[in-house]
């Protein structure tokens, strides 16, 4: 562990570099020295970032905060929740959670 703080910008040029690489999350964090559970865990709060990820088993952890790039969360095959900016995440939650116990 090599305990180095990264800055968001560097965050998101490494995450992009690594989408577009072809190689695996252990050669890329090899190759930039970089460790792979802090690549996975960037990758993982991009894709919460893209997707306006919501962690249900974990009601006072919000996931990526700050912002949601776009305004669409697909939720399975069959369901599309569109969401405007500034949209109330306790009330989604409360949906979210009404469809999966009525399954």
């Amino acid at each position: 562990m090599n305990g180095r703080v990264y800055s968001t910008e560097e965050k998101l040029a490494y995450v992009d570099e690594f989408k577009t690489s072809g190689i695996t999350k252990a050669e890329f964090s090899r190759l930039k020295n970089i460790p792979v559970t802090t690549l996975k865990n960037w990758l993982r709060l991009d894709k919460a970032m893209e997707f306006g990820e919501i962690n249900l088993s974990e009601p006072t952890q919000e996931v990526a905060k700050p912002v949601i790039k776009k305004t669409t969360v697909f939720a399975g095959e069959n369901i599309r929740i569109e969401l405007k900016e500034g949209f109330d995440k306790q009330f989604l939650r409360k949906i979210v959670e009404v469809l999966i116990n009525d399954s």
